[in-house]
């Protein structure tokens, strides 16, 4: 078992099952159905994550994390309170957990070597990105009475 993939593995599981929570909770309370469809894409892209991390852990012989711990506490509090101030509160709650997601994974990656490395860099860090980008495009369209947001072409990394 290569337990330091494991362990950058399962962190980042973590967050994408937070994500998982954060959506699911957040999409029932969204009234504009573009915005809640945009929301619907990026939690099936979470989805997707945490499926691929989860074989990537069980492939190094690990254990797959089966809670978001405390990411999940913060995911609760973050859509809990957003959902009260409207569709604009919750895009913004969810475009700042998706830059928390994604410092974390470009924090784990600059230390990061061997094939878990190129899983996170190739794959899952790019398809964070785009959704993060998404976000705060859709925020920013939601702020400035702007839509649809403009098409993110993808980042290199």
């Amino acid at each position: 078992m290569n337990s330091e993939a494991v362990e950058d593995l399962n962190a980042l599981l973590k967050g994408e099952l937070s994500a998982v929570e954060t959506y699911n909770q957040a999409l029932p309370k969204v009234g504009n159905k573009e915005i809640a469809s945009v929301l619907s894409d990026c939690l099936e892209s979470h989805k997707a994550r945490v499926g691929k991390l989860t074989d990537a852990i069980r492939d190094f012989g690990g254990t797959p994390e089966a809670d978001s711990g405390i990411w999940g506490s913060w995911a609760k509090i973050l859509s809990g309170g957003a959902s009260v101030f409207g569709d604009d509160a919750t895009v913004a709650a969810l475009e700042q957990e998706e830059d928390a997601h994604s410092s974390d994974y470009e924090w784990r990656l600059v230390k990061m070597h061997g094939v878990h490395r190129d899983l996170v860099k190739n794959e899952l860090m790019p398809e964070q990105q785009r959704y993060r980008t998404l976000l705060a495009n859709l925020l920013n369209a939601e702020m400035n009475g702007k839509w649809p947001p403009t098409p993110v072409k993808d980042k290199e990394i």
